[in-house]
């Protein structure tokens, strides 16, 4: 009916005028909450990238590596708090997230990790709307809002990047926070006494937001600030100060808690990380920081150009006052303070308007009237009467006309026990004044629908001037809504638009302040990420301009709704593209290149050496370096690369850059010792792994990478030792590295073994023993350890059997494993059991094909056993494995000349000299053969 009588009134188009009715409201929640979940569905098929690593593959809080409980006593990054290189990110309930994915998703299933975070994005679109309705009277408003927040392109790195998980959850928290509170409010100002309930529920879900992300528990500020503009603009509350000092009292006790009781950062934050903090000009940080919200509002308002990480130099710094940013900072805190007095002066004056209003009754020639509460424990009838009453009083004003006009009411008003009187000025038309009147009682009396007396003439004229006004004086365009959830119904329309303003610039700005550098420094300049919580702020400003421009002309309507749908696509468009830029670590560092060069071309050429592609990864990381000549990480990755491509010598030097920018990066010492080793240096590589055993990870930002690095410098120094005879040493380092290195689990029963192996090498057969059952205590089903054990049972003769049961358990544990077949049939060997020996070391090879020493071991059994065509077989793969090797070539020249086959073996033979002229050995053989003349 309401659509048939606009229509009729003269409205052209009555569907824009729709009102916020609930029905409305669930298919604009779906289609938003839809909205959200399609276009991040390209995230599923992504895999862990950046941060994710660390966060979550690297993570025992995740894996199960630890205690569930150590979560609460652990960074966001699996650091104990109290380390002193730890992060100082506390998000147990995130982390713990992560924990149930893993044991619900079998592991480390990317995909149901990425659903998770999808489907809690559409959790936080759906609470968007919900906030949009307490705030927005028009249901294409609130559509704006919630359309925008689900598109929009700034939440990629929340959503489609797995860390992000933190600000996507501490949003859900923060607005069921806010959400809750205004329920408690409905409840307490009528008397309910489920409003304790919903205080409860305000203050546990605000804790579960900080222990989701530190910023969600401004969340209780927001909610204060709500009551106070409340109170200001005349609802009267005797419980108000009750609550508001409640939740003050419960902020600054999670702020203690936060800032004093759990542990903060024990480490500074890098330089590379936040340059600008770093900067020895007080002028130069002021000016940039204070130009860092106008930046961050600009990435709300102009997506285009994303990148993941926007340290380093990557933003410019603001070094003058001639600087045309800086004018933009002054336009941004102009019109933001501009915008914030205005409205609180608005909200100030409104009890000094009242009271004046009394005052001057020459100027009114109707009496006025005042808010009055209706005590909750009267009962319905009174509270109807009295409504009534009233209402008849101000109609006998209006004697003139024949019946007040009536619009459908809904019965889902709260009975807040408010009865609303308004007043008018002969300046006023009498038809605005009928409207006025009507909605205000139409919100207090607890009948479900009006009646209407008047003829159909009168109601068709009354019903056409009722729209008018309503849309000249509401900012909804669609006239008092109907809804319960709607909290500014009875007050004016100039307190409305200040209450939309502030709560929607509280939003914004309150979540965003930790994070800003402006009140302390953090470890980063932007992050997109953060924005994800702010941007409900953002999308409610935008969803108060459209339903201020949906009041305006039936033109204006159409336009606006036009421009937001090629809006709304765009951003859907960016956004999905965006995902695909998260699908794996190249695209994405690939994305970034032009934003951060030096970062993203650093890591692109750590990705793509580990791909194997090395000539390009070398360019990549070589014009890195042109870029930033003193990054670590990227003169260690490119060390990396020489390594893996046997370029030992350009490994060295790479890895001493890596040391001088670095002298902390235990992983350079320990991968320029094993180059030395390479290099045949055995005591300049005992020099440098004796450096490397001694750092300090005091000031390390990954505590356990480096504590692994060092673990695993003191495996291959007591490796060395070992190998030149020099045992004793060797089990002082290992000794050393136990006492050391207690946090490191994970290898201590490697460093069991090597005990065990040292101490049964010295034929300390019970000291061996026990450290090897040690090591099967730490690790029972490590295959490893079954190895270790066997291999030295075996050396003592007498335990040949037991050593034999402990290879047949590994072998049970690891069918597929080339290397248990291998050691088994060394053992075989030992015993001088040949025959199963070769039947062993052919199924390592099988299993291994690209392994040179198995595939040489083979080839060896099958020689022993005068089985020489198979040798021949494996000795000519060895070859093609290692083209350049000289035993290779050797090895095959020796069995072809004993197959008689001299002149392919002559052949075997001279390609061996070319790569080692004049060897005595080769010379020999083709001597042999009776070739002299090479």
């Amino acid at each position: 009916m309401p659509l048939m009588e606009a229509w009729r009134g003269g409205e052209a188009w009555p569907w824009l005028r729709l009102r916020l009715h609930k029905s409305n409201m669930d298919y604009t929640c779906l289609f938003c909450c839809s909205l959200a979940f399609v276009l991040y569905l390209n995230t599923l098929n992504a895999g862990f990238v950046y941060d994710d690593r660390r966060a979550i593959l690297g993570n025992a809080d995740v894996s199960g590596g630890a205690p569930w409980q150590r979560s609460f006593a652990d960074d966001f990054w699996g650091t104990p708090l109290t380390d002193s290189g730890s992060h100082g990110s506390w998000r147990p309930l995130c982390v713990l997230s992560f924990r149930l994915n893993y044991l619900i998703g079998g592991g480390f299933a990317p995909w149901g990790f990425h659903l998770v975070n999808n489907l809690l994005h559409c959790v936080a679109t759906g609470l968007v709307v919900q906030v949009a309705r307490t705030l927005l009277a028009s249901v294409w408003a609130v559509l704006a809002t919630g359309a925008l927040f689900a598109a929009h392109p700034i939440h990629t790195e929340a959503v489609a990047g797995l860390v992000g998980r933190a600000d996507v959850a501490a949003c859900v928290c923060y607005l069921l926070t806010y959400l809750s509170y205004l329920r408690h409010i409905r409840w307490r100002e009528s008397g309910d006494p489920r409003q304790w309930l919903a205080l409860a529920c305000t203050l546990l879900l605000a804790v579960a937001g900080l222990l989701c992300k530190e910023t969600a528990i401004t969340a209780l500020l927001v909610c204060v600030l709500f009551d106070v503009m409340r109170g200001l603009s005349g609802q009267v509350d005797k419980q108000r100060l009750r609550s508001v000092c409640i939740v003050l009292g419960a902020l600054a006790f999670g702020i203690y808690g936060r800032l004093v009781i759990v542990p903060g950062p024990q480490t500074a934050f890098s330089t590379a990380d936040n340059p600008i903090a770093r900067t020895p000009s007080l002028w130069t940080r002021s000016l940039t920081f204070l130009y860092l919200p106008v930046f961050n509002l600009r990435l709300l308002l102009q997506p285009q150009v994303l990148s993941f990480d926007w340290g380093m130099d990557a933003f410019p710094r603001v070094t003058t006052l001639w600087d045309r940013r800086n004018a933009q900072s002054a336009c941004f805190y102009s019109v933001l303070v501009g915008v914030a007095w205005r409205s609180c002066r608005q909200l100030l004056a409104r009890p000094k308007e009242a009271a004046g209003a009394g005052a001057a009754g020459s100027a009114s020639s109707f009496p006025q009237y005042h808010i009055q509460k209706v005590a909750s424990r009267k009962s319905r009838s009174k509270r109807k009467r009295l409504a009534d009453s009233k209402y008849q009083a101000f109609e006998a004003a209006y004697h003139h006309q024949d019946a007040l006009p009536c619009r459908d009411c809904n019965n889902n008003n709260s009975s807040s026990g408010y009865v609303y009187e308004g007043s008018s000025s002969h300046a006023q038309n009498h038809t605005q004044t009928h409207h006025l009147v009507s909605s205000a009682f139409r919100g207090s009396r607890s009948s479900s629908s009006c009646s209407n007396s008047t003829n159909s003439s009168t109601s068709s004229a009354s019903s056409h001037s009722s729209s008018n006004s309503s849309a000249s004086s509401l900012s909804s365009g669609g006239g008092f809504p109907c809804s319960s959830d709607y909290q500014l119904e009875s007050l004016s329309p100039r307190n409305r638009h200040a209450i939309v303003l502030l709560m929607s610039c509280s939003f914004l700005a309150l979540p965003y302040l930790p994070a800003s550098n402006l009140l302390f420094y953090v470890g980063f300049v932007v992050a997109e990420r953060l924005l994800y919580l702010p941007s409900v702020g953002f999308c409610l400003l935008v969803g108060y301009g459209v339903s201020r421009l949906m009041s305006c002309s039936q033109k204006t309507r159409c336009a606006l709704l036009l421009s937001f749908s090629v809006i709304l696509a765009a951003m859907s468009l960016r956004t999905v593209r965006r995902n695909a830029d998260w699908r794996d670590e190249e695209s994405l560092y690939r994305s970034a290149i032009a934003i951060n060069p030096p970062k993203a071309l650093g890591n692109l050429g750590s990705v793509l050496s580990s791909q194997g592609r090395y000539e390009e990864a070398k360019t990549v990381l070589q014009k890195a370096i042109r870029y930033r000549p003193n990054m670590a990480d990227v003169h260690f990755n490119l060390g990396i690369l020489h390594q893996n491509q046997q370029d030992y010598l350009a490994a060295v030097e790479c890895f001493q850059r890596a040391i001088k920018f670095r002298p902390n990066l235990a992983a350079a010492y320990l991968n320029l010792g094993i180059s030395f080793i390479a290099l045949g240096k055995r005591q300049q590589a005992i020099e440098i792994l004796q450096a490397g055993s001694k750092l300090d990870g005091a000031t390390v930002r990954d505590r356990g990478a480096h504590d692994q690095a060092r673990s695993s410098v003191y495996l291959q120094l007591g490796a060395l030792y070992v190998e030149q005879g020099k045992l004793q040493r060797a089990l002082a380092v290992y000794r050393e590295a136990l006492s050391s290195l207690p946090g490191v689990l994970q290898q201590r029963e490697v460093l069991y073994q090597r005990i065990g192996d040292v101490l049964g090498r010295l034929h300390q057969w019970d000291e061996a023993e026990r450290h090897h059952r040690a090591a099967l205590e730490l690790q029972p089903n490590q295959v490893a350890a079954h190895l270790s054990y066997g291999i030295t049972l075996a050396r003592n003769s007498s335990r040949a059997s037991e050593a034999e049961m402990w290879f047949k358990r590994a072998l049970q544990l690891a069918p597929e494993q080339a290397s248990v077949y291998h050691h088994y049939a060394e053992f075989l060997s030992l015993q001088s059991r040949h025959h199963e020996s070769a039947i062993y070391h052919r199924r390592a090879a099988e299993l291994a094909p690209q392994d040179y020493a198995l595939v040489v071991a083979a080839a060896t059994a099958m020689r022993l056993l005068d089985r020489k065509v198979e040798a021949e077989m494996w000795y000519r793969k060895a070859v093609a494995l290692r083209p350049d090797d000289v035993h290779a070539h050797t090895n095959l020249g020796a069995i072809l000349h004993l197959l008689g086959r001299t002149n392919h073996a002559a052949a075997s033979y001279k390609a061996a000299l070319r790569l080692q002229p004049g060897d005595a050995i080769t010379l020999g053989n083709l001597a042999k053969l009776g070739v002299t003349n090479v």
